[in-house]
């Protein structure tokens, strides 16, 4: 059932802002090993999520900081870094 928290019905939607909660204190990190190709890929899929004007909240914050550590990891200089920037300049939306 759609409701106004939007997909969720009102049970649904109750446990999981209290799972996402949990997920806030919890001091276990998740570890993942990627290619810097795929780092690349993924920053540049988030850079593309984050450009839909909906997508806004606390989870796009978390996202937004981790696509600048991906940036950092395999965009950090050159044209790899000019062309990483682009991606958050509405300027160069195609």
């Amino acid at each position: 059932m759609v409701t106004s928290e939007g997909c969720f019905d009102g049970d649904l939607f109750k446990r999981f802002k209290a799972e996402m909660a949990k997920l806030d204190t919890d001091p276990q990190m998740v570890i993942l090993e990627l290619t810097k190709t795929e780092a690349w890929a993924l920053l540049s899929q988030i850079q593309l999520a984050l450009r839909h004007p909906g997508n806004t909240g606390p989870t796009s914050e978390y996202a937004r900081r981790l696509a600048r550590r991906l940036q950092e990891a395999v965009a950090n200089e050159g044209a790899m870094a000019e062309v990483a920037e682009w991606g958050w300049d509405p300027q160069h939306d195609v």
